[in-house]
């Protein structure tokens, strides 16, 4: 098996089987399996590792891995708070010589460079749907339909549309620029966007180049500068004001960031010469 393949399978005979959500806190192990119908595994949290026929493969947050049917796996390793979602499907799947035609999805077999977000809000749906007492499948199956789509439009998107930064970070950063003032925690920003928290921190550390707690101490630090140069408050008070509950933290990362401790920047740099 090559994990740079991809699979074609027709939109119309996709129906869904069953999904669910893994989460192991220690070491952990899937047994050794050959599935009669394709597996869709999303990792949010840890690292999967996976033998899949005779290659070994590490998957992380945001990665994504489809193995076809009849396709052995197993995996295991000393896992910290793994998480990953997984959905079991039946497809028609067909070969590559005629992977042009209109009704196919085309989808990879492996992709650490698909940005999973709204797949994982339907994958959490499926959850919900799956309990519901419905007389027949077309909403779950409508449901993985939008699901694959999605992951077979994104596949196929230019690369220069791949690379765009993604909306959510520009939301991300205007909830932190109007609640810095607060205690705030990248679990509080995940839930409040309604995702994984170690999906948002690996994909505001992948599109900013910093995590979300360094952007947090960024904002908070220059809102700190400005009040040392234009007003009488006291250390403790600005950073208290600025989201800081610990003074000795605060006078230690400024100290990091600009050169000097916040008195002695004061008293360099500011129009106030007394505390």
């Amino acid at each position: 098996m090559d994990f740079s393949d991809v699979l074609c399978v027709k939109r119309e005979n996709v129906h869904f089987h069953w999904c669910g959500y893994l989460q192991a806190n220690g070491p952990w192990k899937h047994e050794e399996r050959i599935n009669s119908d394709f597996e869709l595994m999303i990792v949010t949290e840890g690292v999967l590792q996976l033998v899949v026929e005779d290659k070994k493969i590490e998957l992380y947050p945001g990665n994504m891995l489809l193995l076809p049917p009849n396709t052995y796996f197993v995996g295991g390793g000393a896992a910290t708070n793994l998480g990953f979602y997984w959905v079991h499907f039946e497809a028609t799947k067909l070969e590559s010589s005629i992977s042009n035609h209109s009704r196919l999805l085309k989808l990879p077999v492996f992709s650490k460079e698909l940005l999973l977000d709204n797949e994982l809000l339907l994958i959490q749906q499926m959850q919900t749907i799956k309990q519901m007492d419905f007389p027949t499948s077309d909403l779950i199956d409508a449901y993985l339909h939008t699901l694959l789509l999605g992951i077979s439009e994104k596949f196929q998107q230019p690369l220069y549309l791949k690379t765009d930064r993604h909306y959510l970070i520009d939301y991300i950063k205007n909830y932190i620029q109007w609640n810095y003032q607060r205690m705030i925690s990248v679990e509080e920003i995940a839930n409040y966007f309604g995702y994984n928290k170690a999906y948002v921190s690996y994909l505001f550390s992948r599109e900013s180049g910093e995590t979300i707690t360094q952007y947090i101490n960024n904002i908070r630090l220059e809102a700190a500068r400005q009040s040392l140069l234009t007003t009488n408050d006291s250390i403790q008070r600005i950073a208290n004001k600025n989201g800081f509950e610990d003074e000795k933290y605060f006078s230690r990362i400024f100290s990091k960031k600009y050169q000097h401790s916040p008195r002695a920047y004061r008293k360099r740099y500011g129009r106030i010469e007394k505390m």
